[in-house]
């Protein structure tokens, strides 16, 4: 009964044990059952609002703890009542409620009107209510101007105290309540504001038409009827406001579409307006990600990462000896299903995260391929090229293996644990066993738990790598790190600093497990730590100072890491793993004969900014000397670093001597960089010319911030993206501007040409401010000079979501610039987009309002704004402007639009359009244009338009409520009064449009007229257009005129110009790749040939000091000779292995042996050491004795024998000595009576010996007188016992015992035993038998015969002839031979015989003959081998088994 009883309470303990900690919890704020519930006060939702829009009353929360001051406190009730109080009003009510409370104070008790609760006075609202066709419900509830949302969760508690009450404030569960805690103190008027969300603005307004509102996916969001709310009615339908609910932060709305495919886009991603012309018409809802991509979806050849392997918070040693911390490893993409891993392929997502969504393999590294290739590499040790071939049968090998930490200690041994074991389901792996370890690991992405949705943890067949990338790996032994521990990392990854400066790192750490929001835990400072300092072979150098910011101070230039560790690390107590980084130490470069630093490497780059900015040498010079990677630079820019400028004293707020006015030449060479904070150059009063960029640019431009004063930018190529959200334009105190480019953000200048000049974007610019272009952002206010751009070319995507956005291919310009941009030679071929609106243009969004010029420019992207043209967007009012010889090809599409410029009041001629254009108000050459004139402001007729025409087809962007014209949308005069209206002449091809004009005032001059495509490409077209055409002799535009300046008329002998290389791939060190060799003419620019050329693999440039690639990074697959690698001359760090004996003499008894103890290198397999050890003589090793030629002692002569001793090792004899056996003495029996006594005669009792036989006797009484009968007996007996054996001779002694037998009386007869009876009758069948029978039955034998076995001397145990196991006295033994007797082998007849001897473990066989002299003939011995020692142990076996089984039967 006892043991039940315990059970019981071990089974009660083990359930409540796994009940959450939470079960445990006490609420202090509920309320025992007993306690008073505080009452609510609800107030009205809206008095002025039907009852039946009114809901209950909101329940009551349950109140807060009664506070200690308010129980038994004063009656304030006196105090004047003029006190302080609570009102409540809401967004749809025309009152403010007055809520009674007691004087001073919310307190219990009855007063007033209302009666209160005792611990805190709850206020509610009617929530949800009714108005009109919305159902609105409290979204938040203002408290004395301060805000606050309703989550719908737990107490969503007000922090600290509301300004005018002294206690707490919470907002209940319940939607639509709020709690004030009693004893609270007021000391002033608390005003609260409920507001309701969908409150329509005209309530009482029906609407023409209700729509149907429906999500295209509930996983991503949904639409509830209530969120449906109607708005007004206008001339078309009826507007409505839907607001979504998206599944989480992770998505938002995108766009509501009806139908017919009309989009309604939403601005804030969860509400859109719609327009419903019909009853019960159909709309779907259309979710997006609310957050970017995770991963890349592209396929990829390989990919090179950062990888750190650490056990226990220390990072290991691969096999080949290389350190596995912050190593970059290129990762190759292989098919796992070469390795049976198939199910673990990675296919695409829609948003570049969630689930996959189709079956179309990505072709990409995840960390699954990664992690095979490293385990293939540095854990089974093998090379390279036999990585991730699938060959290698990483998921079988359990070889027992030793894991090294970094320095060569043991961290622990596989004990043939699987190197490799991946289960579990695709998106769901769990990593068995890895590295020869448990699962008792984490991995961590980019220092991120890697995540594949919100609050959705990868897994490494999920995760898609991307070059740069990083991966650390913790392996532990404590099963709970996970509870406390993680990842631990320094503030960077990589640091720069210059020689002789001190680098202070701060280390932080990050948890196992990603937050509640579903973003990876937030990083914490961690102190404590051991930080130190190693050099590129990760030889320790010295400790970091600190703690929690480490410092250290590097006096030689070169590269180092930097490591901080857990403090119980290689224990059992490490629960992080380690935090690393690179550390760059820059020396000065070389300068050349002209002064300029010859810039070789990144540490050359980050030397030159802090040359620069910290050292003040504004003014330096550099050219690059190869292609660098500056995407691991903590980059700053070239000059002062600040976002804003404004007109001051200093030149645009900036200190002159802070400006960059240097030069950098690149010499045709590449920078890849990671820009964030600041481009390339920051101020530019200098040159940055011949360079190109790639890679990416969050800060506004890839080369210049700001490019001020003669500051130029020549012959620059990017091809970098650029994005990002830092403001880096104009700020006043009106609002900040930003601006971004491919090129250059912000340019202006003083007095002084600023330029941009054959410079060429091919990277896509994505913003969402408001200055976007491929070349150039922005022109500065006020700026007193001309800015020069000529002769670039944009080939980029430009794109902004910012409302009211200025977007180009070439550049935006500032509605103050006092003097305008000379802008000529250049070209647009990417698409622009002002995606909410805005102005945008191939070449020149906004010209601003100073002289302008653009000449000999064209545009073939397609553009799209709210105001839109092929060169130029929009012409302010007051412009004085010229675009002239330039030309569009491009589709042009959005509000106002034009072929050529989308709103104009400037000069446009010779200039002409092929594009399609698309608008609600749109035309061929402009949108809209206003013929004013502005007399002696220029020498350009302000207004007119010239000598242009139009091919593009024109329509409108909706059936009704446009205004379009082949040749303009609307031609007006404009206003202030002027009267001396200027020309318009654009001729457009016939059928482009209804009308060449789509309105028009009366008094503009008109000059437009159709025409056919014959009369375009005519002579007397040409004629008409004047000078600044000619024909398309080179048919470039379809036959109709082109621009002088065009290349059309056909070479009558081209002249091959140099070969031009446009690359199609870059070669790498191990990949070629291929480049275009292109030639132009340099007559016509007519490209003559094109040839794909195959560039070979760079080759790797190895640094002997590290071992690695200069170019890639990759570490050498060494080739070693003598410690030193064939391939790129690292010199081993060798680390010696255990000891190997070579050259063995082995040591013998009596001789000393010696051996080399040999110490190699087990990375490079170098021998380290060697000497030579003496092993001493072995000395015998002797075996018990055993004996030899033995003579056995009779029992009346003594014995011998020899007792031996043989060494086990050698089998030499050791010592033999002789020992005498005394005699036995003779056993007797108990004796016979051979002769029985008679009456006459004494008998005779005969004793034999047991062992040698011999005999005595005793005489037995004679028989007294009264025993006659007896003795007669006895005599007859006596007579048969002397028979003997029997022979021909033995006739009469058979008469004799028959006769005396016979002659007995019946009664002596029965004396005579019948055993002694049977010798009688035995006796004479013998005779009977012997006389019918002849021949000879013996023979004589004379002499002894020894037999040799190959049984180990002297232990031979048995004997056996003929079966029977002969006695020691008839043979003898010496060392493995037997020598019967010779009297023995007398006893045996001729003929042949079989022997067998044996010892303990083995039994040699043979036969032999003996011939009739005596002589043995022939003799025979053998080994049966050990078949038969086994078959014997078999069968012993198999007795045992059953002798078991009998057992247990029994």
């Amino acid at each position: 009964m006892k043991k039940r009883i315990v059970s019981l309470l071990l089974a009660l303990v083990m359930a409540v044990s796994l009940l959450p900690v939470s079960a445990f919890a006490v609420d202090v704020d509920t309320p025992q059952d007993d306690a008073p519930v505080a009452e609510t006060q609800t107030v009205p939702a809206a008095e002025q609002q039907n009852d039946e829009n009114t809901t209950p009353d909101t329940p009551a929360e349950e109140p807060q703890q009664q506070d200690a001051e308010s129980a038994g406190g004063e009656d304030q009730s006196e105090e004047p009542a003029a006190e302080p109080k609570i009102y409540v009003t809401s967004n749809i009510w025309d009152k403010n409620v007055e809520v009674v409370t007691t004087p001073s104070s919310v307190k219990g008790g009855e007063t007033g009107e209302f009666t209160y609760g005792k611990r805190a006075l709850t206020i509610g609202v009617a929530n949800p209510i009714t108005i009109g066709t919305a159902t609105c419900k409290v979204s938040t509830v203002v408290v004395n101007g301060v805000e606050y949302e309703y989550t719908g969760e737990n107490y969503n508690l007000v922090a600290g105290t509301v300004d005018g009450f002294s206690k707490g404030v919470s907002i209940a569960r319940e939607l639509g309540s709020i709690r004030f805690a009693f004893g609270g103190v007021l000391s002033k008027d608390v005003q609260v504001k409920f507001v309701y969300d969908n409150v329509p603005a005209n309530p009482d307004e029906k609407p023409t038409f209700s729509p149907v509102v429906a999500s295209s996916n509930g996983n991503y969001g949904t639409i509830s009827a209530e969120n449906v709310v109607f708005s007004a009615n206008v001339e078309n339908g009826s507007l409505w406001t839907v607001t979504a609910t998206p599944k989480n932060e992770w998505y938002k709305l995108d766009y509501i579409a009806d139908e017919a495919g009309n989009k309604f886009v939403s601005k804030d991603g969860k509400k859109a307006e719609i327009t419903v012309t019909a009853a019960d018409q159909k709309f779907t809802a259309y979710f997006t990600a609310a957050v970017a991509p995770m991963y890349d979806e592209t396929n990829a050849d390989s990919v090179t990462v950062n990888v750190t392997i650490s056990n226990d918070g220390i990072p290991l040693m691969g096999k080949d000896g290389t350190i596995l911390a912050n190593l970059d490893v290129t990762v190759p993409y292989f098919d796992l299903d070469d390795y049976g891993l198939g199910k673990y392929y990675r296919y695409g997502t829609e948003f570049g995260w969630g689930s996959y969504n189709n079956d179309t393999v990505i072709e990409r590294p995840t960390a699954l391929h990664a992690y095979i290739y490293i385990i293939e590499r540095y854990y089974m040790g093998l090379p390279a090229s036999q990585c991730g071939k699938g060959t290698s049968g990483i998921l079988d090998y359990k070889k027992a293996t030793d894991v090294l930490y970094m320095d060569g200690g043991l961290a622990y041994n596989s004990n043939r644990t699987p190197a490799l074991n991946p289960t579990g389901s695709a998106t769901s792996l769990y990593m068995k066993q890895f590295w020869g370890h448990d699962e008792n690991l984490m991995y961590f992405r980019n220092h991120e738990y890697p995540l594949m949705g919100k609050g959705w943890g990868s897994t490494c067949d999920y995760i898609l790598l991307s070059d740069g990338d990083r991966l650390d790996v913790g392996l532990f032994t404590n099963w709970d790190f996970y509870k406390d521990g993680g990842f631990n990392q320094f503030s960077q990854d990589a640091y720069t600093v210059m020689a002789g400066e001190t680098l202070t790192a701060t280390t932080f750490k990050a948890g196992t497990s990603a937050g509640l929001d579903g973003e990876s835990p937030a990083l914490e400072p961690i102190s404590g730590l051991k930080a130190a300092v190693y050099d590129a072979n990760w030889n320790k150098i010295g400790d970091m100072d600190g703690d929690g910011a480490y410092s250290y101070t590097f006096t030689k230039a070169g590269t180092y890491y930097i490591m901080a560790t857990d403090a119980g690390a290689k224990t059992t107590a490490a629960h992080y793993a380690p935090a690393t980084a690179k550390v760059t130490v820059a020396g000065e470069p070389e300068k050349n004969a002209d002064e300029y630093y010859q810039i070789k490497n990144a540490a050359d780059m980050y030397w030159f900014q802090q040359y620069v900015n910290e050292q003040g040498h504004y003014d330096a010079k550099a050219k690059l000397a190869a292609d660098i990677d500056i995407s691991g630079l903590d980059w700053q820019g070239l000059g002062e670093n600040i976002n804003h400028y404004s007109v001051g004293n200093s030149v645009l707020g900036y200190q002159g001597d802070k400006m960059f006015s240097g030069e950098i030449d690149g010499q045709g060479h590449t920078l890849t960089v990671s820009f964030t904070g600041s481009p390339l150059v920051n101020l530019l009063t200098g040159t940055v010319k011949n360079l190109t960029i790639k890679g990416k640019s969050e800060a506004g431009a890839a080369f210049v911030r700001y490019l001020l004063y003669q500051g130029r930018i020549e012959d620059c190529v990017n091809y970098a993206s650029v994005s990002g959200k830092i403001a880096m334009g104009q700020m006043t105190e009106a609002g900040a501007t930003a601006a971004f480019a491919g090129v250059a953000a912000v340019g202006g200048s003083y007095g002084r040409v600023t330029g941009i000049v054959r410079c060429v974007n091919y990277g896509d610019v994505q913003s969402d401010y408001d200055h976007v272009a491929g070349i150039l952002g922005q022109i500065a206010n006020s700026v007193a000079n001309a800015v020069e751009i000529k002769s670039c070319k944009n080939y980029g995507i430009v794109t902004s979501k910012a409302f009211s956005s200025k977007v180009s291919g070439m550049v935006n310009s500032s509605m103050g610039l006092s003097k305008g941009i000379d802008l000529a030679d250049c070209e647009n071929h990417g698409a622009i987009s002002a995606v909410n609106g805005g102005t945008a243009a191939g070449i020149m969004a906004d010209m601003g309002s100073a002289q302008q010029t653009i000449s000999r420019c064209l545009n073939t992207g397609s553009i799209f704004g709210f105001t839109a043209g092929g060169i130029v967007g929009y012409c302010s009012g007051g412009a004085v402007t010229l675009i002239e010889s330039c030309y569009n090809t491009g589709s042009i599409s959005g509000g106002t639009t034009g072929g050529i410029v989308g709103t104009s009041i400037g000069e446009l001629t010779n200039c002409y359009n092929t594009g399609d254009v698309t608008g609600n108000l749109a035309g061929g050459i402009a949108g809209s244009h206003s013929l004013w004139q502005y007399p002696n402001t220029h020498n350009y007729d302000v207004g007119k338009v010239s000598n242009c025409y139009t091919t593009g087809k024109v329509t409108g962007s909706s059936s009704s409520g446009v205004t379009i014209g082949a040749a303009v949308g609307k031609l007006h005069t404009g206003g202030g009064g002027q009267n001396n209206y200027r020309d318009f002449q654009v001729y457009a091809l016939e059928g482009t449009c209804a009308q060449l004009v789509g309105e028009k005032n009366e008094n503009a001059k008109d000059f437009t007229a159709f025409k056919t495509s014959d009369e375009l490409k005519s002579d007397a077209m040409l004629t008409t257009l004047g000078d600044g055409f000619k024909a398309d002799g080179a048919n470039i535009n379809n036959g109709y005129p082109v621009l002088v300046w065009q290349v059309s008329e056909p070479c009558t002998k081209h002249t091959p110009g140099e070969i031009v290389k446009v690359s199609i791939q870059n070669a790498n060190c191990t990949t070629g790749g291929r480049h275009y060799d292109v030639v132009y003419c340099t007559v016509c620019l007519k490209e003559l040939s094109r040839t794909i050329v195959t560039d070979e693999p760079l080759g790797h440039d190895w640094d002997s000091a590290t071992g690695k690639c200069k170019r890639c990074g990759i570490t050498c697959d060494h080739k070693w000779t003598n410690g030193k690698c064939d391939t790129c001359g690292y010199a081993c760090q060798h680390v010696g292995g255990d000891a190997v004996k070579e050259k063995e003499v082995p040591a013998t008894c009596t001789k000393d042996g010696s051996h080399d103890e040999v110490v190699y290198c087990t990375i490079c397999k170098a021998e380290v050491s060697r000497k030579t050890v003496t092993d001493k003589a072995l000395g015998h090793k002797e075996q018990p004795a055993v004996k030899e030629n033995v003579k056995a002692p009779t029992c009346t002569a003594d014995g011998s024998h020899d007792e031996v001793v043989y060494c086990t090792i050698c089998k030499s004899e050791v010592s033999r000595t002789n020992v005498v056996d005394k005699a036995t003495g003779h056993k007797w029996d108990d004796g016979v009576v051979t002769t029985q006594p008679t009456t006459g005669k004494e008998g005779v009792k005969t004793f034999t010996c047991t062992v040698c036989k011999e005999t005595k006797t005793e005489t037995i009484d004679k028989l007294g007188e009264d025993q006659k009968d007896q003795s007669a007996a006895n005599e007859a007996i006596n007579l048969i016992n002397g028979i003997g054996t029997v022979t021909k001779n033995s006739k009469d002694k058979i008469d004799a015992a028959r006769k005396a037998y016979d002659g007995l009386t019946e009664d002596q007869k029965k004396l005579v035993p019948d055993s002694v009876l049977k010798t009688l009758t035995d006796a004479e069948a013998a005779y009977a038998k012997l006389t019918r029978s002849s021949g000879s039955s013996g023979s004589a034998y004379t002499g002894g015969h020894t037999f040799t076995t190959d049984l180990e001397p002297g232990s031979i145990t048995g004997v056996f002839v003929d079966g029977k196991k002969l006695d020691s006295r008839y043979y003898t033994v010496s060392g493995s031979d037997v020598t019967l007797t010779a009297d023995y082998l007398k006893t045996l007849r001729s003929g042949k015989h079989t022997v067998k001897i044996e010892n303990a473990t083995k039994v040699a066989t043979g036969s032999f003959t003996l011939s009739g002299s005596g002589a043995v003939q022939s003799s025979r011995t053998g080994d049966p081998g050990v078949a038969i020692y086994f078959a014997m142990g078999a069968v012993s076996f198999l007795g045992s088994a059953a002798w078991l089984r009998k057992r247990k039967e029994t």
